[in-house]
């Protein structure tokens, strides 16, 4: 499940007249969107004044989210905290926390909604420049190639929407908040390059405030992260009441007591059985004598498989055994493939046998 990509944080915010964008953060009791003080207007707004907006992809339709409250306005340093009313994908939000102690030339990247087509977000690819912890501000620049500057239009305009956008720093695969865009460097923008604002001025509000130079801490996070996602796909199959899922988690039980372990292994297997399976059904159309051998010589496996394979174990290594010599004879009755199918297709085929219970697994009592 690839939830992290800064696209699905941004938001669009619209008032008196000006708009700009914003990132969502999840706070320890309710939500935030944190984005550029100017993006408001030269003073305070009152809430009703504001409107907040977010797509769940760059083309779908805008969905409005409440200010409940304007927790931070500052118009010197440029930054605004908005805590709102927002209820939807929580799980989406908790997938990355706010850092700090970076390094220049360190790659980010940001997203939000560009002065000239502003009803559709666009991420760019960055890199940091400088920073200043004095000031907790920082200056990031466009990768070579790209630029703010398009069909004779001034930077500054092509960016104007972008800023409150928020910064992210990737490491495993994993984005963390380092704070969001003020205002692109001059009117031409002839540098690409972007004041930005420290995520360190509003880190009173969250538990989290990660060390990015603390390699252990990263390390802990990624696994922790990873868990907590892999969990939430293990809940969200098994409230479809599928059968298949149902089977296919005790026999993992069996084979890999581990529940962590387990986890993991039993949503790696869902995501490639179905990844697969969309592929098989493709190819039958484009090859079907081809497929329909396939199909045949595994049907006459079945039997086999209940009676050989199929165990009552008082360790996993015999499951696992078992179910390694099944994968082994599936592969030689499936030489008649292309070989670069043969490995993917005895896969696909024991996931199903697991999920259907041709193959099982039982602990002795």
């Amino acid at each position: 499940m690839t939830y992290n990509n800064a696209e699905n944080y941004c938001v669009r915010i619209k008032c008196n007249g000006k708009i700009g964008s914003g990132v969502l953060i999840a706070g320890c009791d309710t939500f935030y969107v944190f984005t550029a003080a100017h993006c408001l207007g030269d003073e305070m707004p009152i809430i009703k004044e504001i409107e907040i907006q977010k797509q769940t992809d760059y083309q779908s339709e805008f969905k409005n989210i409440s200010v409940v409250s304007i927790k931070e306005f500052d118009s010197e340093k440029d930054y605004a905290l908005l805590e709102i009313d927002f209820e939807d994908e929580e799980k989406l939000l908790y997938q990355y926390k706010i850092a700090h102690s970076f390094l220049p030339n360190t790659t980010v990247e940001f997203c939000g909604y560009q002065g000239i087509n502003n009803d559709e977000y666009r991420p760019f690819p960055c890199k940091l420049i400088t920073s200043s912890d004095s000031n907790h501000c920082f200056k990031i620049t466009l990768y070579d190639g790209e630029t703010f500057q398009q069909a004779g239009n001034d930077g500054d305009l092509i960016a104007g929407g972008l800023s409150g956008s928020g910064v992210f720093v990737y490491r495993h695969k994993t984005p963390f908040l380092i704070g969001i865009l003020n205002s692109v460097v001059t009117e031409q923008a002839y540098n690409s390059d972007i004041n930005c604002c420290s995520v360190h001025h509003i880190k009173d509000y969250f538990e989290d405030y990660i060390d990015l130079s603390d390699f252990e801490n990263l390390i802990n996070w990624e696994e922790n992260n990873r868990r907590e996602r892999t969990e939430s796909e293990i809940l969200a199959f098994k409230k479809t009441d599928s059968q298949f899922f149902n089977y296919l988690y005790k026999k993992n039980k069996v084979l890999y007591p581990d529940s962590i372990l387990c986890d993991e292994i039993t949503v790696n297997q869902i995501r490639s059985y179905l990844s697969m399976k969309e592929n098989i059904d493709t190819y039958s159309r484009i090859y079907p004598d081809l497929f329909s051998e396939f199909k045949t010589k595994v049907s006459k496996l079945v039997n086999q498989v209940k009676t050989q394979y199929s165990l009552s174990v008082d360790r996993p290594n015999e499951a696992k055994l078992s179910q390694r010599d099944l994968q082994n004879e599936l592969k030689s009755i499936l030489e008649f493939m292309p070989s670069t199918t043969t490995f993917d297709l005895s896969e696909f085929q024991l996931i199903e046998w697991l999920g259907i219970c041709t193959l099982n697994f039982t602990n002795n009592d």
